[in-house]
Formats: C-alpha cells, structure tokens, sequence
C-alpha cells in the first residue's frame, strides 16, 4: 500500500511539473496567438496564468515590452486558454493602456525570458 502512495505522489508530481503545452502562431509582424492547454490539476486559472506568462516573455523575444490583447477566449472543457497578443510601440495609441511584458515577468524576467516557454501553472 506504501508503494501505491509512492507512485501516486510521483505522478502528481510530474502532472503539476509539466502540466501545460503551448503553440505560438505568428500573426503579423507585431501580433501573434497564444494557445495553451493545460492539465486539469491547473485548473482554468493555471492555463490563463500561463498563456499570460508566455505572451510576456514571446514579446520580449521579438524585442518588444508592451502589448495588449486584441482577443482572448477560454474553452473550460479541456482548460485551454487562446489569446491574440498586438505589441505596441511608444507613439501608438494604445501605448498607454497596454502592459509591460518585464512588469508582467516581474523582477526575473531575464531569468524566465531565458528559459522560455513555461511549461508550468504553478511558477
């Protein structure tokens, strides 16, 4: 019985350690989406999390900082989340209600630009 405890806690382990998968499809120059599925143990606000995370460091990847998102949508039944990310550069219009993908990150974002796409709810 000991053993069945063992193995249950290693797949658990392993299901909230890689528990999301993303496609990024580019758009436009500026502009991209976001799909991200993620395992049910991360819930519909882990997906989100994630989508977020990965919209952040794939701008600053492109060089960018602010963005915004043009459209967002959620299918709860297999918890994916699937946005539409425009960068914005200073002068544009929406400029000053967009987000900065480094705030987003926080003060690593360096570190988690570095390590790309999250595969993670949880961090």
């Amino acid at each position: 019985m000991k053993g069945a405890y063992l193995a249950l806690a290693v797949v658990a382990g392993v299901v909230v350690s890689g528990c999301a998968s993303t496609k990024i499809q580019p758009l436009t120059r500026t502009s991209f989406s976001v799909s991200t599925m993620a395992a049910p143990a991360c819930g519909q606000a882990g997906a989100a999390k994630v989508a977020n995370r990965v919209a952040a460091v794939e701008v600053i990847k492109r060089g960018g900082d602010r963005f915004f998102f043009k459209a967002a949508s959620s299918d709860y039944r297999i918890i994916e989340d699937s946005l539409i990310v425009q960068m914005v550069d200073k002068g544009d219009p929406e400029y000053s209600e967009s987000f900065s993908a480094r705030e987003e990150l926080g003060p690593k974002w360096q570190e988690i630009v570095a390590k790309g796409t999250p595969l993670t709810c949880s961090g």
